[in-house]
């Protein structure tokens, strides 16, 4: 009888892009201004009233953002950023700003309609160095700009663009320099009306290739906001212009490229009430001038990642930390004295200070961004130390406010809903304590707020009435979650915030990890060893997104470990567990000899969609290795599965597992030297390269000869039955 050997491959690619949504950023970051340094992207945006002010964001993929510090923590202390002696600053306070990198340094300016000036910001280290301050006249909507021949240049105005000369060193304005209205930005002849909503602003300025290219945003009426592009090959002009991109209001911002040599324009959309929302455009270089790709901004991008949840601008907070995050900003200044993380440890104190006639005057009021298309934010709220006449609770903040909050009065509690100042409903509540929620709907231009409350946590009462959301100029600013706390009768009361939970739906958390730096290092300080045993938990300390990625940043298994993964206890050890596609670890490993290796995992799967890849210092190790359904929704039976043999090169290595398919519990893995096999003795006569008969049961070898099982091929092909039997993705022998 004729031995027959048939070579079968089984193959799985590995894409490491992804399909990215625009707005690339489904959250109020108005009046972007973006400056690539290095690797990195740095973006900031318009504060209003908010204190600390002028965020400055950091990506390094374009998809995924966080807030890394702010310019200032205080603008100004004066009666209107206080909230004092009937002033605010509501709609005012920093408007749009501009930030760019000189000679080590970052500067970010923005101007003010509270304090009547434009601040001028400067660092080395926008993460946790101090920033100087010059101040400057008022400057609308102003651009910085460092020449190559040492000249400073800010070019700013509304209607028409103006430009005045700075000190060399950006100290102030220059004794005697250059300074008028810039010539050739006549915005009338580029869109062909003189009627506009508003004529040109937003000036942002540019040098590329030995030319200057001015952008502005200009609202012809009867049409959309338009991005105007000027250029010239002398800084103050003559400059001619054209329109850079007409579609559907996406206007506003700057351009910049990659180290890839890609161009990119971060522009702004008026979205109602989530706010204004930033669109990542794709651009080229056509006959000297930036072209929108295709004339639009495109519903989806290829980028590097995915953003984060939440789009990395809100964080849920069980504040057992001693600062604050810096997602939260204060509904203009706090009073230092009356709020703490620590009178009350794990839990935000706000304590009363003056008595307040509504929210809208209330001191105190910690906010955070909302965001699209759907968001919910919930409170933990313990009112024992409340007066007779306080109010404390979540708001949707914005003119158009509701909110749902706990009253006190005459001795008693109860739970209260009101739109604006006008009270819809009150509960009794039977003890002092809460949970309080909001949900928001936040589709493009329209937006509804649904409250709720409960005395557990877990059962849910709608109270009040849903809010149709506006968005209004009074505030100038989305919707955002606010924690506020204000009295009535007497002043010195306080309430206690166990936490703030914020997610897509009311079961979601997005936790955004800490921005603190964890030195990269082996768990346990000793590289794992291979050839052995490697188990799941310990990966690498460091983090997130350096020594592993979760996609909601807290340890859901509460087991073992305080990093984002998520960790369960089993009867003889603990796993990684709760695992979405996409998510990772890493293994600082020493691999002992140059040599193959059989691979081995152990692990859990429920249902039927689970799949792991192993790489090697960046580059796939494995192909996809499916996890077979151990049991039917269960996830405490473990199973071994093969991942075939790999060859491994010595010495000290960065091993991963990606989660390429979602729901597996990882316990352990282990590399084992494969054994030499047996000669399979082949002659030209006895190797035929043909199908098996259809119902044919096979042995499966790998190529280096080794024994791995049997499979029946029960009428299908052979990949087919090896994928039916739970072998990896990758080349075997049949016979």
């Amino acid at each position: 009888m004729k031995k027959i050997l048939c070579f079968v491959a089984v193959c799985a690619a590995s894409v490491l892009a992804a399909t990215v949504s625009n707005p690339i950023i489904w959250s109020d970051v108005p009046d972007v201004s973006t400056v690539r340094v290095g690797d990195s992207y740095y973006m900031v945006s318009t504060t209003m009233h908010l204190s600390p002010g002028v965020p400055v964001m950091k990506s390094s993929d374009l998809a995924s953002w966080r807030t890394v510090g702010y310019a200032y923590q205080t603008l100004a202390d004066n009666d209107n950023q206080n909230l004092n002696n009937g002033k605010n600053a509501y709609g005012k306070g920093s408007w749009a700003s501009s930030i760019r990198f000189h000679n080590g340094y970052f500067y970010v300016l923005t101007p003010s309609y509270t304090t009547g000036k434009t601040h001028l910001y400067k660092t080395a280290d926008v993460e946790s160095g101090t920033w100087s301050e010059v101040q400057l006249p008022f400057y609308h909507d102003p651009s910085l700009f460092f020449d190559d021949d040492g000249s400073v240049f800010v070019f700013y105005g509304s209607g028409e663009i103006s430009y005045v000369e700075l000190n060399g060193d950006a100290s102030g304005v220059k004794v005697g320099g250059r300074s008028g209205k810039l010539q050739g930005t006549n915005v009338n002849a580029v869109v062909g009306t003189d009627q506009f909503i508003v004529r040109q602003e937003g000036a942002q300025i540019f040098k590329v290739n030995g030319e200057y290219f001015l952008f502005t945003i200009s609202w012809p009426s009867g049409n959309c906001r338009t991005e105007i592009v000027y250029r010239s090959k002398n800084l103050l002009g003559e400059y001619s212009g054209r329109i850079f991109l007409q579609d559907n209001g996406v206007a506003q911002g700057g351009i910049f490229d990659t180290p890839e040599g890609n161009w990119y324009a971060m522009l702004f959309r008026d979205s109602g009430p989530v706010g204004r929302i930033p669109f990542l455009v794709p651009m080229k270089w056509q006959d000297g001038w930036p072209v929108a790709e295709n004339g639009k901004a495109p519903a989806t991008l290829t980028l590097p990642a995915e953003p984060l949840p939440g789009y990395g601008m809100v964080t849920s907070d069980d504040f057992e930390s001693e600062t604050l995050a810096l997602e939260w900003q204060w509904n203009h200044n706090p009073n230092s004295s009356h709020w703490s993380l620590t009178q009350n440890p794990g839990n935000l104190r706000l304590t009363t200070g003056r008595l307040d006639s509504s929210l809208y005057t209330a001191k105190n009021t910690l906010t955070m961004r909302s965001f699209g298309p759907k968001c919910s934010g919930r409170i933990a709220l313990n009112g024992e130390g409340m007066e007779n006449g306080d109010v404390a609770g979540l708001v949707a903040l914005q003119d158009s406010m509701g909110y749902v909050g706990i009253r006190k009065n005459a001795g008693t509690y109860s739970v209260v809903m009101y739109r604006g100042m006008r009270e819809v409903q009150s509960v009794p509540l039977s003890g002092n304590s809460a949970y309080l929620r909001i949900d928001l709907d936040l589709p493009l231009g329209s937006g509804t707020a649904t409250f709720y409350y409960s005395e557990n946590g877990e059962d849910w009462k709608p109270i009040g009435e849903k809010i149709n959301l506006a968005y209004t100029l009074g505030m100038f600013m989305g919707y955002r979650f606010g924690l506020f706390h204000y009295a009535t009768q007497k002043a010195g009361g306080h309430s206690d915030f166990d936490w703030f939970k914020i997610g897509k739906n009311e079961i979601d958390e997005i936790y955004l990890p800490s921005l603190r730096d964890i030195p990269r290092a082996p768990y346990g300080g000793l590289p794992a060893s291979i050839p052995g045993k490697i188990e799941a938990e310990n990966y690498d300390v460091g983090n997130a997104g350096e020594a592993y990625w979760d996609t909601d940043h807290r340890n859901e298994g509460g087991a073992y470990r305080q990093d984002g993964v998520d960790i369960v206890t089993l009867d003889s050890g603990f796993a990684v567990g709760y695992t979405l596609a996409g998510e990772w670890m890493e293994w600082t490993v020493n691999v002992l000899e140059s040599s193959v290796y059989d691979l081995q995992i152990v692990a859990a799967a429920g249902g039927e969609s689970g799949s792991v890849q192993f790489f090697l210092d960046g580059a796939p190790l494995t192909d996809t290795i499916p996890i077979l359904q151990t049991a039917e929704n269960s996830w405490d039976v473990y199973k071994k599965f093969s991942a075939g043999s790999v060859e491994l090169p010595a010495g000290e290595h960065i091993l991963r597992l990606w989660i390429t398919g979602a729901y597996v519990n990882v316990d352990w893995f282990q590399f084992a030297v494969a054994e030499e096999p047996d000669a399979i003795a082949l002659s030209p006569a006895s190797l035929q390269n043909r199908a098996f008969p259809k119902n044919a049961k096979v042995r499966v070898f790998s190529l280096t000869g080794k024994y791995l099982g049997e499979v029946h091929l029960n009428g299908v092909s052979a990949s087919e039955a090896l994928r039916s039997a739970g072998f990896a993705p990758g080349y075997y022998l049949l016979r």
